[in-house]
């Protein structure tokens, strides 16, 4: 049911008023039966109490609108507002995830198109009747699954860590796969929805954070892999300009080829074909595909090949852009939102992904080998559909012989042993584009960089494996573990207080509040030298473990090499037109990773 429109500031006040005459008083924020109540812009929303790892107490408020329901004439369109809703919203629970075919399920679809939810955990909560004092710092999490999964549920991202920190968190979802990246490259779907979610909430918690305890003046957005890929995003979004004040980027950038499509994917007539719509005429064509049954249009995604679902794209054409120009272009000229910025990634990015990128036997002897046609695609120096992805006039094969030359030579590699390949994957995906990023941004704004090291009793990155990539060889802190060192989830157990996973847990959570209170990243929990900032000159980073240290050009032979390797991305410069190469290799699968 559409929430009914009404002078909502003035019922507000009433219901505020009421709610206090029978409640013990925290802000228009009241309780009732130990339940917290708080008063959005939108409307009342009753909470829960619960409490952290360490037993302090927070309230949490789960499942509020942010967005109205992006269904009907919405889908494929920005978000708009919610609207004000009468009575008091149940907070006790997370709202339907966007749809989104569950990998831990059998590919299960799961979901619901109505699914524009947020939740919003502190510890503290206002009191009117005590003089007003500034709100915590707000930590805005983004979550990963490769713009095609994922959500912002507790069961993965649990607050319990940080409550024990002075801060509130929100995390939230956003449309994801062909429902938040739809698009013609046109007015008819210009793309970009779920990165637009992204903003509309941040202008949520602009509005309403205060109610919750929070401080709107004090802003980080952090996010993991995708997550990652959209913070950076925002920080190049002048659409994003004043929602946020210090942002935290994941092993992610959006500088890597996983992030941005090119027009040349046409997944929107690849869809349309499916879906028996017509080609002709593009604003009928979107239409048609509009007026389907949501479950019908993600059974008929799931055919299409990894990459042509989520499109992310510039969309300098537009009125008011999101991504103005070429994320390269912007980093190099300055034109981002120049707040600090702390990026990092694990020691071993690859190993997440290896059973994804190596599950065929058959693949790694050839890769093993030195076969170039499969280099070729483990290299993703060609496209799935042969559309050369390297600079104009260069050859496939010869920069194939390369890599392998590089990162195999006369080294051992099966399927028990995929460490060259696994690096060599997350050197072209994560690292090089990564430390690109860096590099241009620093020019302009402060950058401090980490990597997440830590091997020892209390280390989660196999557990982690495990549980997602099962089957996967132990090759050390991989793509995703600094997750479990900041969120509380429903996979594994509580760490026990006082063990060695706790003092990690407690050191990188108190690390990236204190970036979020200060701008500058440290941590009294363990004893560590100054976090210096890095720049080009002096490329310095912070090893994250249990003995912090500072280290200088992380991976720079591997990254060197990168270089040589002529790549049309926006990593190396700004993407010029790519060329199709005149030996069009076989159709193949892309990597199906859930960056």
């Amino acid at each position: 049911m559409k929430p009914k429109t009404f002078n909502f500031l003035g019922m507000l006040t009433l219901l505020c008023i009421a709610a206090l005459l029978v409640t013990s008083a925290a802000g228009c924020s009241g309780q009732d039966d130990g339940r917290p109540l708080v008063a959005t812009r939108e409307g009342l929303i009753r909470g829960a109490i619960g409490r952290s790892v360490a037993g302090r107490l927070f309230y949490s408020f789960k499942g509020i609108r942010y967005a109205k329901p992006p269904v009907g004439s919405l889908r494929f369109q920005p978000p708009q507002r919610q609207l004000a809703w009468r009575g008091v919203a149940d907070g006790l629970s997370h709202g339907p995830v966007c749809p989104q075919f569950d990998k831990r399920a059998n590919n299960t679809l799961k979901g619901d198109e109505d699914c524009l939810f947020a939740n919003v955990y502190t510890p503290h909560l206002p009191d009117p009747s005590l003089p007003a004092t500034a709100g915590l710092p707000v930590m805005v999490f983004i979550h990963g699954g490769g713009f095609s999964t994922g959500s912002g549920d507790d069961d993965i991202y649990g607050p319990s860590y940080f409550m024990d920190e002075d801060v509130v968190l929100v995390t939230f979802n956003y449309r994801l796969n062909t429902f938040g990246f739809f698009t013609t490259h046109d007015a008819a779907a210009p793309g970009n929805y779920g990165l637009l979610d992204q903003v509309l909430l941040l202008q949520w918690v602009q509005d309403n954070i205060a109610a919750f305890g929070g401080d709107p003046h004090a802003v980080t957005i952090f996010g993991v892999s995708a997550g990652g890929a959209s913070v950076s995003l925002l920080v190049l979004s002048p659409l994003a300009k004043g929602l946020f004040h210090h942002a935290i980027t994941q092993s992610g950038t959006a500088l890597a080829s996983w992030v941005l499509g090119s027009p040349e994917n046409n997944a929107a007539e690849k869809l349309a074909d499916l879906l028996d719509c017509s080609k002709e005429d593009v604003a009928a064509m979107v239409e048609c595909i509009r007026e389907q049954p949501w479950e019908k249009i993600a059974e008929h995604t799931k055919t299409l090949k990894s990459g042509l679902q989520e499109q992310l794209r510039v969309d300098r054409e537009a009125e008011n852009p999101l991504i103005p120009d070429d994320p390269h272009l912007l980093l190099a000229r300055g034109e981002f939102n120049l707040v600090p910025w702390m990026i990092g990634l694990t020691e071993e990015e690859g190993a997440f992904f290896a059973s994804s990128l190596f599950a065929n036997k058959r693949v790694v002897e050839a890769l093993s080998q030195g076969n170039l046609s499969e280099w070729v695609q483990a290299a993703d120096l060609v496209t799935a559909s042969g559309v050369n992805k390297l600079d104009c006039g260069a050859d496939p094969m010869k920069e194939a012989k390369r890599v392998y030359d590089f990162y195999v030579g006369d080294r051992d590699v099966n399927t028990s042993s995929l460490l060259p390949l696994a690096q060599g994957w997350a050197d072209r995906h994560f690292v090089s584009p990564m430390v690109a990023e860096m590099t241009l941004a620093s020019q302009h704004a402060p950058v401090y960089k980490y990597l997440l090291d830590h091997i020892g009793p209390g280390r989660l990155s196999q557990a982690h494996v495990n549980l997602f990539r099962p089957g996967v060889p132990d090759f050390g802190t991989t793509h995703g573990d600094d997750v479990l060192y900041l969120f509380s989830n429903d996979k594994l157990p509580l760490v026990q207080r006082g063990s060695p996973t706790h003092t990690m847990v407690r050191f990188m959570v108190n690390v990236w509040t204190t970036f979020a209170r200060t701008g500058r990243p440290g941590s009294d929990v363990l004893p560590m030298p100054d976090w210096p900032v890095f720049t080009e000159l002096h490329q310095r980073h912070m090893r994250l473990n249990t003995a912090p240290s500072v280290g200088e050009r992380l991976f720079q032979e591997r990254i060197d090499f990168w270089k040589t390797v002529p790549i049309n991305e926006p990593w190396r410069h700004p993407v010029e037109t790519t060329c199709l190469d005149d030996s069009v290799l076989e159709d193949g699968e892309q990597t199906d990773g859930d960056m």
